[in-house]
């Protein structure tokens, strides 16, 4: 919606847009049941499994519309991401902490209230630890390392990203 008022640019239109629609999902009746329970007892962790879910349902979606199997390629860079990155004492460069932070779980065992999609993403994430296997082998449906594109390891030359030739 945009409304014109007197004023800027020139003394004689304004115009003045609400777009709230457009940039923020607003509440409807799928997220107020979601969210029946309340927030009052949301842990942090709780809240940051519920955001990456958010995110993750976004890349996957994003991934199929490119023509790749986008649950595949999440279950992948996640179980790359427990396998691979450093753990959490542990620090590397900005861009492996932010790819570490974004492709990682908090440490808390899921609730049983929780949504199946975080136990699911959860399972991934912790199976990764354990496992002996490699990622690709687990998830042969997606055919690239989403993390190791995140990290440079596709691009030419620079020595730096030769470490990263776990695949």
């Amino acid at each position: 919606m945009t409304i014109g008022m007197i004023g800027n640019p020139d003394v004689d239109y304004l115009s003045w847009a609400v777009n709230w629609g457009v940039a923020y999902n607003l509440p409807n009746r799928n997220w107020v049941i979601q969210h029946a329970h309340g927030f009052a007892n949301l842990t942090k962790p709780m809240v940051q499994r519920r955001s990456r879910r958010s995110f993750y349902d976004e890349m996957q979606s994003a991934f199929d519309h490119m023509g790749f199997n986008g649950r595949a390629c999440l279950a992948r860079a996640l179980c790359e991401s427990g396998k691979y990155m450093h753990a959490p004492g542990q620090r590397g460069n900005m861009l492996e902490e932010l790819v570490r932070t974004v492709l990682s779980m908090p440490s808390s065992p899921v609730a049983e209230h929780e949504p199946q999609a975080h136990h699911h993403y959860d399972r991934i994430y912790r199976r990764s630890k354990r496992k002996s296997r490699d990622c690709h082998e687990l998830y042969p449906g997606c055919q690239f390392s989403l993390l190791a594109l995140a990290l440079g390891k596709y691009v030419a030359a620079p020595a730096q990203f030769t470490k990263y030739n776990f695949m």
